[in-house]
């Protein structure tokens, strides 16, 4: 998806669990890897560093030269703590008593810090700006939710699968997900040379947006894990719990990544719930069901689009 797709895209799954659409924004956050160029859908879109990158953005959009729109002043903010962390990154790799994990810590700190100030600006003025069309004004309330951030920056990385393929869970596998299916089912180098077009990615957005899909009730009985809602009753539909739609989406990733092993997909999920302080099992059965309903329904929208000949 281009990038104002992810915003709004990102609201509406904000929306079905309830959550602020202020933190839609973070949905575009994970192109700052686009550089450098050899980063680019491999470093900002891994679940690894994404936990990270909400606490950096957080801190930042929480600040008061950004809820002013003071552009000039949040650069003069933020340029010593960037370079304070630069120093600190290279310390730390110059250290033989640090471990790994610190010198990642710190290298990927600085990085996100750098990468997500320098593109603040344009994030807002541009890509957010865009969506209010669509997602209306309550989404330029920037919002620093740990949960509803989480929820939207992972969003990003589960919708660009439609597009391309996303080596979602590196370190821990190198399998790469996407929708191998749709790409074989369209004229898939006019979809790559036309989706972003004005005249097409618009209106797609604009009917994904509109979709019944979102409000759509998706029954299904004898669930395995359904923590005690009942699959048939009125929670067949949204609202929809958070952390299960974060697991859910996990969940799909792997899913749609060839020969990769349930341990490291389940893996995943724990460490990312992990860091929103989420230790217990989450069912997510219903959201679950929802993302595939989601899925076909672009699926079926991108083929219409793009016929195989």
């Amino acid at each position: 998806m281009d990038w104002e797709t992810h915003i709004v895209l990102a609201g509406k799954m904000l929306e079905v669990c309830a959550l602020p659409k202020g933190a839609a924004i973070y949905a575009v956050l994970p192109v700052v890897d686009i550089e450098p160029v050899h980063y680019h859908r491999q470093y900002a879109h891994l679940l690894a560093n994404q936990p990270l990158m909400v606490e950096v953005a957080a801190d930042l959009f929480g600040t008061p030269e950004c809820g002013a729109r003071d552009f000039a002043a949040l650069r003069r903010r933020m340029a010593p703590v960037v370079a304070d962390l630069e120093a600190a990154a290279a310390a730390a790799q110059a250290d033989p008593a640090a471990s790994y994990f610190e010198r990642l810590e710190a290298r990927n700190r600085a990085y996100f810090t750098r990468r997500i100030a320098e593109e603040a600006e344009r994030f807002i003025t541009v890509e957010l700006a865009g969506a209010l069309e669509i997602l209306g004004p309550e989404a330029a309330a920037i919002s620093t939710d740990r949960l509803a951030a989480s929820l939207s920056l992972a969003s990003h990385t589960y919708f660009d699968t439609f597009n391309n393929p996303v080596g979602v869970f590196i370190p821990l596998a190198a399998n790469y997900s996407a929708h191998w299916d749709l790409f074989g089912s369209v004229d898939y180098l006019e979809y790559k040379a036309s989706f972003y077009h004005p005249d097409v990615i618009r209106p797609f957005r604009r009917a994904v947006h509109g979709s019944d899909v979102w409000g759509r009730a998706i029954p299904a009985a004898g669930e395995a894990d359904s923590g005690g809602r009942d699959p048939l009753g009125p929670q067949a539909g949204p609202p929809y719990d958070a952390a299960a739609l974060i697991k859910a989406m996990i969940q799909r990733l792997g899913a749609l990544a060839p020969g990769i092993s349930p341990g490291s997909v389940e893996l995943a999920i724990r460490n990312f719930l992990a860091t929103l302080g989420l230790k217990r099992i989450v069912p997510a059965d219903r959201e679950l069901r929802f993302c595939r309903a989601l899925e076909a329904e672009i699926a079926a929208r991108i083929r219409a689009l793009f016929p195989r000949n």
